[in-house]
């Protein structure tokens, strides 16, 4: 295990808590997780950029589902004796942070548009837009809100929390604990696709998608009692075969139902497509990071790098969210790479101009944020 790996029972990015360990288990640090997390983010720099459509609907066919099981992974309730303060640690490692550097970004974006726009909003506009936080209607132009990973993972620990109460208040445990949490994520994955095809309309605080997503968080809490037998079975050759099935699901369900996978639209295609794709991306990062950091001369080279874009992907995620848009093709503009081209070599240099660009603004920011700013992450000054 690396030192500067993912604690068990730290963070999905500061987007966890305490893992279903031991104390002395729960000290222990994963690599993989962290890596897998790194790839994950890198995956959403792909989908914000102007990726070839191909390419685009690959990662996002499983990207933020990694997440979502990775957050169930190392999920855990046994710290708190009480709903209050697990809530409260929810609010703080999740909506605190989301909201700051929401409106920290809102109002940089706003200076910017004023001095080189001169686009001047009027003072009902500014109060439109600090009340949607209260609402957090995703896609609602006008209104602020959250970065809606963050609401619809608050969403649903809440729902984990009141998860486990239950199955510990049966006595579930084992064997029969894992079978009990499979079948309600086969119900969530179910109910979550129904609503997406026949209701399909957008709640306050992401709870349509938080339906879609739970599904995976569960599946992440099954199999957090047997992360030994998970890590043996990550094996490096299963990497081509998932990543085979996982094009197969996306060109099945582009090709022959016409649909497509896209979380944040609560687009999820063809339910079968949808989940078969989504597991075999999962399986195939895993496998991947899995693979890394137990090869000494991958982990040397990419090791340190992939820990640190996995322990910082709160901070990534809510800074690619305003500048993906016009800042990025901005940029790529200066080196000669125009992010409308229909060229699929040019969409290529593009997406790839993008992750460095993500990585190059990103990264100072996950700096200062860690070293002067830690209380709004919820993380202890270093």
């Amino acid at each position: 295990m690396r030192e500067n790996a993912a604690p068990v029972g730290s963070s999905v990015g500061n987007i966890s808590v305490s893992a279903t360990a031991t104390p002395a288990a729960a000290t222990k640090r994963i690599a993989w997780v962290d890596y897998a997390k790194a790839v994950a983010i890198l995956g959403v720099f792909i989908m914000h950029s102007a990726a070839p459509d191909s390419l685009s609907a690959v990662v996002s066919a499983y990207d933020m589902m990694v997440f979502f099981l990775l957050s169930g992974f190392v999920f855990s309730i046994r710290r708190y004796a009480s709903f209050p303060p697990f809530l409260w640690n929810k609010v703080r490692t999740l909506l605190i942070p989301g909201l700051f550097l929401s409106v920290v970004t809102f109002l940089i974006e706003r200076l910017i548009s004023v001095a080189l726009g001169g686009e001047r909003w009027s003072i009902g506009r500014y109060l439109t837009w600090f009340a949607g936080y209260a609402v957090n209607l995703r896609g609602r132009e006008g209104f602020g809100s959250i970065p809606w990973f963050l609401v619809c993972l608050f969403v649903i620990e809440i729902g984990g929390y009141v998860l486990l109460r239950v199955v510990t208040s049966l006595g579930l445990d084992g064997g029969r604990r894992f079978v009990a949490l499979i079948l309600v994520s086969a119900v969530l994955l179910a109910l979550g696709w129904l609503y997406s095809a026949f209701v399909h309309v957008v709640l306050p605080w992401c709870g349509d998608v938080a339906l879609s997503m739970s599904g995976f968080f569960v599946v992440g809490v099954a199999l957090r009692p047997y992360a030994d037998r998970l890590h043996r079975a990550l094996r490096a050759w299963a990497i081509i075969p998932a990543c085979a099935l996982l094009i197969a699901a996306v060109w099945l369900d582009s090709r022959v139902f016409r649909g497509a996978v896209n979380p944040y639209m609560n687009d999820l295609g063809n339910p079968l497509c949808f989940v078969i794709g989504a597991f075999a991306g999962i399986w195939m990062v895993f496998a991947l990071c899995r693979t890394i950091a137990d090869c000494r001369p991958l982990d040397r080279v990419l090791g340190g790098l992939l820990a640190y874009w996995g322990r910082n992907t709160l901070v990534f995620y809510c800074i690619n969210a305003p500048i993906y848009p016009w800042l990025i093709p901005w940029l790529l503009g200066f080196v000669g790479l125009d992010a409308t081209s229909a060229d699929v070599g040019m969409r290529l240099a593009c997406a790839l101009g993008a992750i460095l660009i993500n990585l190059a603004i990103c990264t100072p920011c996950a700096e200062i944020m860690n070293r002067w700013l830690p209380g709004v992450l919820g993380r202890k000054r270093r």
